[in-house]
């Protein structure tokens, strides 16, 4: 009788041991919530991820809902408080995935989301761009802010498009009418490393700015996908920074005066309804603050506002022709009303 030959198993290569994804999710003062985002994320139908769960000095109750999750994807990083910019930077730097998605640790995502993400992949576009859902105060899910842009983007029957498309310019205009935050984007992680993107330490609100801007000024090919691939939650007595009334508000005009810097380098600065759009979606921002800021600070916000418009290249203020002037109002219902708020601190 023959002796059946020794079958040697073969040693793990590095191809075999980085996952496809990495995710990056950061914690503060989520409590009991961070467990539902994170549980969303273990529940995906695509399992090819690592979890890079940044403790950026959270509360003891969020703490111990973090120790509580010991699944081998994740790989826990614990710092001092020092903010969110500073918890993804972190991650950033130890992510090993082929695309980096981002998620807070009291937002969820549908289980489909992974597989949906990375089924847009397939052609290594630097980045895929999704929908999303907007739980509300009450409950109520809705879609997300900029579903807007989206169906616009439908409309023109994009999945996928590269910057040498004839309509790559319309399809940027609509993009830059997106919500500039983390979730709704998953990146090509040697795209980051390239073009240094990075999130500004220092800044409390609207960080997700300036790592947006850096995205669409860069990105050589996006796609697309039909389903949304997370929900936004609105809650009552919630202390997220972004429904803060104090000083941090302020933090607000830093990040726009950065966003605004980086696109006047863009080669896209040209298009003078990109510059309308992209120069309304940080005012639709600054003037949301100024709505909503404490009585004691709003003439400082207004004078540091007006210090912002007197330092801005002047081709942003440059008025549109009759021509362009429609084109641009028409990519979104609050661009007219926020150019009109921008004339008022000119």
């Amino acid at each position: 009788m023959s002796k059946k030959p020794e079958i040697k198993a073969e040693p793990a290569t590095e191809a075999d041991t980085v996952p496809a994804l990495s995710v990056i999710v950061t914690a503060y003062n989520e409590g009991e919530m961070a467990a539902l985002s994170l549980n969303s994320i273990l529940a995906q139908t695509f399992t090819d991820f690592e979890i890079l769960l940044v403790d950026d000095g959270a509360s003891e109750a969020t703490r111990t809902v973090l120790r509580s999750f010991d699944d081998p994807r994740i790989t826990h990083i614990r710092q001092s408080n020092d903010g969110p910019s500073s918890a993804r930077n972190r991650a950033l730097n130890v992510a090993t995935g082929d695309y980096i998605c981002f998620l807070d640790s009291d937002d969820t995502r549908p289980p489909w989301a992974f597989e949906t993400m990375m089924a847009a992949t397939e052609n290594q576009p630097d980045v895929v761009f999704s929908r999303g859902m907007l739980s509300e105060l009450r409950n109520e899910v809705l879609p997300f802010y900029d579903t807007h842009a989206f169906n616009a983007l439908a409309r023109m029957g994009i999945t996928e498009m590269a910057s040498d498309h004839r309509d790559y310019l319309k399809a940027l205009r609509h993009l830059a009418c997106l919500e500039p935050q983390s979730a709704n984007k998953c990146i090509r992680r040697e795209f980051i490393k390239t073009h240094h993107l990075r999130f500004p330490n220092g800044l409390s609100m609207f960080e997700d700015s300036n790592f947006h801007m850096g995205v669409l000024m860069n990105m050589e090919r996006f796609a697309l996908t039909e389903l949304p691939t997370f929900t936004y939650f609105r809650r009552y007595g919630e202390p997220r920074l972004t429904d803060g009334r104090s000083t941090t508000r302020f933090d607000a005009i830093g990040s726009v005066a950065n966003v605004l810097h980086l696109f006047s380098h863009s080669s896209y600065f040209h298009d003078a309804v990109l510059r309308k759009l992209v120069l309304a979606t940080c005012f639709r921002v600054l003037q949301w603050s100024e709505e909503s800021i404490s009585l004691d600070l709003k003439y400082s916000y207004r004078q540091a506002l007006r210090s912002l418009i007197g330092s801005v290249p002047r081709r942003y203020l440059a008025p549109l022709d009759d021509a362009m002037r429609p084109l641009a109002y028409a990519h979104a219902p609050w661009v007219e009303p926020t150019l009109r708020y921008v004339d008022t601190l000119v």
